[in-house]
């Protein structure tokens, strides 16, 4: 004898054991102020009685809301933007919608792909920390009406709500730091030049560089092909192998510095006795390195909570005027910095 699948319930039968009509069941499914709370928690109470879930889709196409918003950004490996995604995430989740996390991996290409994917599951908007450098790039969101934040990585020419960090500001103020302490000759470790936030943070570095009259040898910058441990580690294997090294290192992510830190350790250089290490961003990770790590604190909590909320406010009013929230950097001084010996 074959198995007989029971089939999932109806909303005909939620309305008969809630004791309401058909009608009632689907305003309450559907969020309609019209009915009363006593009447919404009997139908919630059947629902729940005869595992009774709506068609998510069909709830989509009626309230023309999906609840679904794109969360997209570089690389999910690097601790500063997972910091952001979980924030986004977090208050997205909070405000009753669900976030889906795209993984760009710094691939237009990939982003592309999602950008299409989040389009056809007809999101109602998009949190994006784009690996374009072209505005047409994003043009397919704009052609859609899509509501859209760009955070962390602002681009010209496109027209929403965009959230980043005064980056420029933040290398300045590492740079500062450091010759106020007394360093003349400082190494960059800039990771890969071409995203937005971190030319920002080289144009601040230089500027203070020049306002401080550090050395400008072009040999203490070093870059690489990602923000990773192992960049910061080989670059400071670099750095700290050169004939004149320098007497401190600024890495512009706080995943870099950590790689400086190991590579000194390796070498034998005391930290910072004989050499200073900062970093930028304040992952939770620079209070627990040893020394524990000073750096430049972004406000990234912060930056995910207020780009969903710029987000909202679009979904809610879609001619809403776009604004531009630039938040300010933070110096944290720990122990990894010091006068140079």
């Amino acid at each position: 004898m074959k198995n007989k699948t029971k089939s999932s319930p109806t909303m005909r039968e939620v309305a008969e054991e809630a004791g309401v009509s058909i009608a009632t069941v689907s305003r309450v499914i559907n969020g309609n102020p019209s009915v009363s709370k006593p009447l919404e928690q009997t139908v919630q109470r059947a629902m729940k009685k005869l595992n009774y879930y709506p068609s998510s889709v069909a709830r989509s196409l009626k309230v023309k809301q999906s609840m679904l918003v794109g969360i997209l950004i570089p690389i999910l490996e690097h601790p500063a933007y997972s910091r952001m995604a979980s924030s986004i995430e977090r208050t997205l989740f909070d405000n009753g919608y669900r976030g889906i996390v795209c993984n760009a991996e710094e691939d237009y290409k990939r982003e592309a792909a999602y950008i299409e994917m989040l389009l056809r599951q007809r999101a109602d908007g998009i949190v994006i920390n784009t690996t374009a450098r072209d505005p047409k790039f994003l043009q397919a969101l704009e052609d859609n009406q899509m509501p859209m934040v760009l955070f962390d990585r602002s681009v010209e020419g496109v027209s929403c709500h965009q959230v980043f960090c005064d980056n420029s500001q933040g290398g300045y103020t590492g740079i500062q730091h450091l010759a106020e302490l007394g360093h003349k000759r400082v190494g960059i470790i800039a990771a890969p030049t071409y995203p937005e936030p971190i030319v920002r943070r080289l144009e601040g570095v230089r500027r203070a560089m020049h306002d401080y009259e550090l050395d400008d040898d072009p040999a203490l910058i070093r870059t690489g092909d990602n923000q990773l441990f192992d960049m910061g580690y080989r670059a400071a294997l670099e750095l700290l192998s050169l004939d004149e090294r320098p007497t401190a290192i600024f890495a512009l992510t706080d995943v870099t510095a950590v790689g400086v830190l190991h590579a000194a350790k390796e070498m034998d250089i005391r930290i910072p006795a004989d050499v200073s290490v900062m970093g930028y961003d304040n992952l939770p990770i620079a209070s627990y390195m040893l020394p524990s790590l000073t750096t430049v604190a972004q406000p990234l909590v912060e930056m995910g909570q207020t780009a969903v909320q710029l987000l909202l406010k679009s979904i809610e009013n879609p001619s809403v005027e776009p604004e531009r929230a630039v938040l300010t950097t933070q110096l944290i001084v720990r122990d990894s910095t010091a006068p140079p010996q």
